[in-house]
């Protein structure tokens, strides 16, 4: 599992003076960087191999202003030439989001996926999200 914390921005409540629901995507990409990292350790756009496939996010508590938020991930699934990552925002000890993205590895060259390699899938395998988890 990963962890990032991020401080609520202002400019991410909204009206209702909680955090707006586009946000909770943007939050969970971020939180998602390490497993991108396994894929190409640069970061670098000109060798990028994954496309998102979807996301889902469902809300069970609103989020505010003024208290820190953790994202913590998990790979949920690895398949052949996809994974799932499982995510959760928790602020003051409730988990507030949950969410599931699936991402495909993909050769921008060939305009089609391709398997993930051993090595790679074996990095994944190690942040596997536990069978009791709820």
């Amino acid at each position: 599992m990963f962890e990032m914390t991020t401080n609520v921005r202002f400019s991410e409540t909204d009206g209702a003076g909680h955090v707006g629901n586009t946000v909770m995507v943007v939050w969970f990409e971020e939180a998602r960087t390490p497993l991108f990292e396994m894929f190409t350790p640069t970061l670098a756009l000109d060798s990028w191999p994954l496309i998102l496939a979807s996301y889902q996010v469902d809300f069970h508590a609103q989020i505010f202003y003024g208290e820190p938020v953790t994202i913590k991930t998990w790979v949920k699934r690895i398949g052949n030439s996809s994974f799932e990552a499982y995510q959760e925002a928790w602020q003051s000890g409730k988990r507030c989001n949950s969410g599931t993205t699936t991402m495909v590895h993909y050769n921008y060259e060939t305009q089609k996926t391709a398997a993930i390699p051993d090595n790679i899938r074996a990095a994944l395998s190690e942040h596997l999200l536990p069978e009791d988890h709820e």
